[in-house]
């Protein structure tokens, strides 16, 4: 309903006429009274006509109408059209003038914006309104805010959540966005070069092999200089010369790659010309500025002196930043490295790395596999051993979290590597005995915390039993405590150090839209403290995949987008940056070693000198060494006969084992299958899937790729159909594996026995072997459980794919870790195992209990050696009492400790009696020394 058209006229002429007669006056309004109006002649008649309009006005409001004005946008209106008018009232000096003149003005210059919100806050306009209000709110303070690490909106559009999803950004530029394939391989070779080395006088090598145990004279292959055919690679100059000055390049390339995955290409001003043969211009950054930030980045201290650096307080005022760079070793320990190194070059053989350490080392709660450090070393540097001759082997040896523990014992589980302890106690044949370097990646130690006694002696048992391990190897050990490191360096000359990881060159995540300028390597690894909810927020951490569409395939099972992530567990930038600053000390050490093989050839000639390479005395004045540590001098190993009750000559022999726990070095001969005597044990577990799976990482494009520049060869297509053929030569290196190692190592091993003459005579049987008894018979129906199946589960990436299971709902995970054990209960009577070489006396199993224990629960374990046996009883009570529990989740029984008895095969017989098939009793693992 309109306003009367002759009510809102009258209206608005009574205003103006009093608004014309106030303007007669040129005073100046000094004293203006508000609440003085000149009231019009006519004002009686104009207040009755406005009641009755608005008396009808808000019957039509009731009604439901909204097509009026109000009282309040009428003043609006009438203030607006007089907004540049004064009034002028009565002439009074009051006090309130002044005050009375301002409202005034303020009433009059607010008029528009009281008459545009009383139109917009009208029922029709209302919802509307507050809409558009609620915008430029929004709208303001997002423009308003400066800092926007500290904006309320950043806070409401960041969440994560376990089904957060990080969207990938990258503003910065491209150097190669404009360019095609050729013209960008054409200038990443033109700055980092490319392998072109190969072999001109490859058919006139000896076709007969030489690098060998027999042709040596000893199972290290220290083959003298004389012992090389003339027609050798070793001994010829112009190979070697050539083959030194390719492979130093080959190293500092892939040095740059990996500072380059951070630091981006080092290019600018990328141009492509006109020409028709692709010519492209480009310019470079300060090649001396990007060479000193890289040495910065990733340097290794290598002046540590123990012998006056004796705790780590005095090592972090020494060298202040060595977590943060590269970290720290010896000269004594680097010159070690190398000859390991040149080892491998000039035998042509394999180079094994074992990395372990806690879950949240190895990868597990939110990773795939291949995002670990391990694969991220072996990935890189693979193919680049490859075209050194040389094979890398990388082992990722380490469990998923254990399952049924509390808080408390899940915490106490992951100080000190107290995890490890279930594998250590079977070191050489878990781990294996071929391994050249040691990687120890405590979670605890990577916090920054100190360790305690019992972590102490835990990694004093596990280096000994690393360095013991090999009879032709002698692993470097990286990471740990310093304290035992500096024991063993300074008693026994094993060579040690402490890895960092690089952080000091990362750049710094200011901001998430700065971060999207950095390279996707970088992006949200080292934040600012204003940034640092980014660094920490899941979505951010975490990448991970359980399926990759190609199209073609269906999984079997629906697949989880991502895997589930848990608390405490490592983001994968941190497990990269790590993997490459192991991969660049390593890169450094193979530098330095090539650069040692070329200054001592050029004046001596070839081949290298054997003092230079050779393992063999080095090896064993290690190894004789840890046998004769005195107590005294590293007490920390001995120390676990009182805290764990394990014989303190553990410290000082090599321990075997036998598991069904993956993964683990050559699984087919470590597994606790291969030295049952039982018939018919089978493994119960889901079928594998049989399609492709992924085992690298996707880098987005536009991105650094160090692989890419590592493996720049002369024709760009060389460098993948290569890397691809090794891999499946590998894989089917993998599959032969079981068929081969079992004759190989046992024609070796006799050969080590015969030429190393360290054996020691055979111990006569104690008086504990005394009843000669019937036969024990094997039972049946034994049954592997909560396994992988295959047997195929080693650690390394060519194995990724082993526990993939149809019935996995992330397909993708490639985690090799399983808790199996060998389980049955009363019906299924003995298990009978073979322990074979007990050398020190000592047999002990790990063991399981499905079900609480019954009170007539019963164990039986009996030992014999052929000729005699002890069988021993042990009711519920007398099995708690003896059993140990030396770290969370082991059930430790003893079964032989007699340190008279050595030198002899040993069969281990247990089973369980009184609660018929209630009690569900498993053996994880049989270790003996």
């Amino acid at each position: 309903m309109d306003p009367p058209e002759n009510d809102f006229e009258n209206a608005y002429e009574l205003s103006s006429n009093r608004s014309n007669r106030s303007n007669q006056s040129s005073d100046p309004p000094e004293e203006d009274d508000y609440d003085d109006f000149d009231q019009p002649d006519n004002s009686y008649a104009y207040a009755n006509n406005r009641n009755s309009y608005y008396s009808t006005q808000r019957q039509s409001v009731l009604n439901g109408a909204d097509n009026h004005l109000d009282e309040a946008e009428l003043e609006g209106l009438v203030m607006t059209h007089n907004m540049t008018t004064s009034r002028v009232g009565s002439k009074s000096k009051s006090a309130l003038a002044p005050y009375l003149y301002y409202t005034k003005q303020v009433r009059q210059k607010c008029a528009p914006i009281i008459a545009a919100w009383t139109l917009a806050w009208t029922p029709r306009h209302r919802s509307r309104t507050c809409i558009a209000l609620l915008f430029i709110v929004f709208l303001s303070s997002v423009i308003l805010t400066s800092d926007e690490e500290n904006a309320w909106h950043n806070s409401l559009l960041s969440h994560t959540s376990n089904k957060a999803t990080f969207v990938y950004k990258n503003s910065k530029c491209d150097p190669f966005a404009s360019l095609n394939s050729n013209q960008r391989h054409y200038i990443l070779k033109s700055i980092y070069g490319f392998w072109g080395f190969f072999d001109g006088g490859a058919d006139d090598r000896p076709k007969e092999a030489y690098m060998t145990v027999e042709n040596a004279g000893n199972p290290f292959l220290d083959l003298a200089e004389s012992k090389f055919p003339e027609e050798s690679w070793q001994a010829d100059a112009v190979y070697a010369n050539h083959f030194q000055d390719a492979g130093a390049k080959l190293v500092v390339r892939a040095k740059e790659a990996i500072f380059a995955t951070y630091h981006g290409y080092g290019l600018k001003n990328v141009q492509a010309t006109d020409e028709a043969d692709d010519t492209v211009t480009w310019e470079l950054e300060d090649i001396d500025k990007r060479l000193q930030d890289r040495i910065n980045m990733f340097i290794v201290n290598q002046e540590v002196d123990l012998g006056l650096i004796t705790s780590e307080k005095a090592l972090d005022e020494f060298a202040t930043s060595w977590r943060e760079k590269g970290g720290w070793t010896t000269t004594r320990s680097w010159d070690g490295l190398k000859r390991r190194l040149l080892h491998a070059l000039m035998t042509n053989s394999q180079f094994t790395v074992v990395v372990t350490g806690s879950w949240q080392s190895m990868g597990y709660g939110g990773n795939n596999a291949y995002q670990s450090m391990a694969a991220t070393m072996e990935n890189f540097l693979g193919p680049l051993f490859d075209k050194l001759n040389m094979q890398l082997v990388v082992r990722a040896i380490g469990l998923p979290p254990m399952k049924g523990l509390s808080s408390h014992e899940q915490n106490e589980l992951v100080i000190g590597g107290r995890s490890t302890l279930i594998h250590t106690l079977g070191w050489s044949s878990i781990y294996g005995p071929d391994v050249d370097m040691v990687v120890w990646d405590d979670y605890n130690m990577e916090e920054g915390h100190s360790s305690d006694e019992t972590a102490k002696a835990l990694f004093d048992l596990f280096a000994r039993q690393a360095l013991l391990s090999g009879d032709t190897t002698l692993p470097f050990l990286w990471g740990g405590d310093f304290e035992v490191l500096r024991n063993l360096h300074e008693n026994a000359d094993v060579d040690v150090g402490q890895l960092g990881n690089s952080m000091s060159g990362v750049p710094e995540t200011v901001s998430e839209n700065a971060a999207s300028s950095l390279e996707w390597a970088a992006q949200y690894l080292k934040c600012s403290s204003k940034a640092k909810r980014y660094c920490d927020g899941e979505a951010y951490k975490f990448d991970s995949h359980c399926w990759v569409d190609h199209g073609d395939n269906t999984p079997p099972t629906p697949q989880l987008d991502h895997i589930p992530v848990l608390p405490t567990a490592i983001g994968w930038r941190m497990h990269q940056i790590k993997g490459y600053t192991l991969s660049y000390s390593l890169l450094a050490a193979l530098d330095d070693a090539i650069d040692l093989w070329a200054e001592k050839t050029i004046f001596e000639g070839h081949p290298l000198a054997g003092e230079n390479w050779h393992m063999g005395e080095y090896i064993i004045n290690v190894q004789d060494k840890i046998k004769a540590l005195a107590e005294s001098d590293a007490p920390h190993c001995f120390q676990l006969e009182e805290q764990m009750k394990l014989p303190k000559r553990l410290c000082k022999s090599r321990m075997k084992g036998r598991t069904e726990h993956t993964p683990r070095a050559n699984p087919v001969d470590t597994s606790l299958r291969n030295v049952l005597t039982n018939n018919n044990v089978s493994v119960e577990s889901d079928i594998l899937y049989e399609g492709y799976l992924s085992d690298s990482a996707i880098i987005p494009s536009g991105e650094v790729n160090p692989i890419e520049i590592s493996n720049l060869e002369k024709n760009p297509s060389n460098a993948r159909q290569r890397h691809i053929l090794r891999k499946r030569w590998l894989r089917q290196r993998l599959v032969r594996r079981a068929e081969d190692n079992v004759s190989d190592r046992a024609l070796l091993s006799n050969v080590i026995r015969l030429i190393s003459k360290r054996t020691a005579a055979s111990g006569g049987i104690k008086n504990q072997l005394q009843r000669r008894l019937d036969k024990i018979e094997p039972g049946d129906g034994w049954k592997v459980l909560h396994t992988f199946p295959g047997d195929k589960c080693d650690g390394s990436l060519l194995s990724i794919g082993c526990g993939g299971l149809k019935s996995s709902n992330c397909l993708l995970d490639g985690h090799q870790g399983s808790r199996g054990g060998v389980w049955g209960s009363e019906s299924t009577g003995w298990l009978v195992m073979k322990a074979s070489g007990v050398e020190s006396g000592f047999v002990a199993l790990n063991v399981e209990m499905g079900s609480t224990l019954p009170d007539s629960f019963v164990l039986e374990y009996a030992i014999e050696n052929g000729e005699t046996r002890a069988v021993s009883t042990l009711n519920k009570a007398q099995f708690i009492e003896k059993v140990q529990m030396p770290v969370p989740g082991m059930l430790l029984l003893t079964v032989f400790d007699d340190e008279e008895n050595t030198k002899m095969d040993l069969l281990v017989s247990v089973r369980v009696k009184g609660c018929n098939d209630d009690c569900q009793f498993g053996v994880t693992h049989l270790y003996w020394s």
